[in-house]
């Protein structure tokens, strides 16, 4: 099933346990060729060292994931996959298809991965496309408080 996180299991998020052939995937593979995403039959792009497919649970429409095929381990693969999303991102910025984009990725149970192989998020942004939540939510929102934003900031009482 998979390491405790918490109370969560890595192998427990909603988009997983709905998900037969994600749960009945190795949880750790060795190759890509062992992983989940070498069974996605449409990838958007399929090169000898790098697969990108459309986010199967995408948070907005265009969410890709950017899949290195070296060894895991390759921090290569991983770069090679952040400069495909930047490249392809610059690129429909540059068309005016999106105002701006998102990369990132999570690396280990604890910081939210449940597909553990090295991926890169690509989440395209319009302007206006997070209306109703305040203002637009970058990759630092993703661990709140955000220390660094003004309103989180504790005054020590004390140093006054």
């Amino acid at each position: 099933m998979g390491r405790m996180v918490g109370n969560m299991s890595q192998r427990e998020y909603p988009w997983v346990k709905e998900d037969k052939e994600l749960m009945e995937s190795d949880p750790n593979p060795q190759t890509f060729k062992d992983s989940i995403w070498a069974k996605n039959d449409k990838p958007i792009k399929d090169e000898p060292n790098l697969a990108v497919f459309n986010d199967k649970y995408p948070c907005k429409e265009g969410h890709r994931l950017y899949i290195t095929k070296l060894p895991k381990d390759d921090a290569q693969g991983i770069g090679r996959a952040f400069e495909q999303a930047f490249s392809d991102g610059m690129e429909m910025i540059k068309q005016g298809k999106i105002d701006g984009f998102n990369l990132g990725m999570n690396i280990g149970a604890s910081a939210g991965q449940s597909v553990f192989w090295p991926h890169v998020h690509f989440i395209p942004r319009n302007e206006g496309d997070q209306e109703g939540h305040g203002f637009p939510r970058g990759v630092r929102q993703a661990y709140p408080p955000d220390p660094y934003n003004p309103s989180n900031k504790v005054i020590d009482k004390k140093s006054k």
